[in-house]
């Protein structure tokens, strides 16, 4: 399996999130535990809480230093960025993780569902679950 690290921005110093940033936060944490059952090496640091590992990552330095703090979250993986300013996709994260094509079809699914939660969905889209009344925005 590979390694996986996420250099994040301070985040909620003030107590007090935009709800977004917060969702993003509890998905990815949720992300990280699950990762971290199978196997996985991942690694979490927090600008305010983790400086000596910004310290140490060339990459990470040499990120900060070209595009600003604003590069940040940064995730790396097996050394080499593979993505800055914002957090991945549990999919992307899963498949950057080296998981097998069967768990990252089920993150692709997910992912799919709560796209449809999350914006909608419209007419057109069907929800999968059995007790689903045709409101994709009351699916679970």
């Amino acid at each position: 399996m590979k390694k996986v690290e996420i250099y994040e921005p301070a985040g909620c110093a003030s107590g007090v999130c935009d709800p977004m940033i917060e969702a993003a936060l509890i998905r990815i944490e949720h992300m990280v535990q699950d990762l971290r059952e199978r196997g996985v090496s991942v690694s979490r640091y927090n600008v305010m809480d983790d400086m000596p590992a910004f310290m140490d990552s060339f990459v990470v330095k040499e990120a900060i230093a070209t595009k600003g703090i604003d590069c940040l979250p940064l995730t790396i993986v097996d050394g080499k960025i593979e993505m800055s300013g914002q957090y991945p996709t549990d999919f992307a994260l899963a498949k950057w993780a080296g998981l097998p094509w069967g768990d990252l079809e089920v993150y692709a699914e997910r992912e799919k569902r709560e796209k449809t939660v999350l914006f909608g969905g419209g007419g057109d889209v069907s929800c999968d679950s059995d007790d689903c009344d045709g409101d994709c925005n009351s699916c679970s």
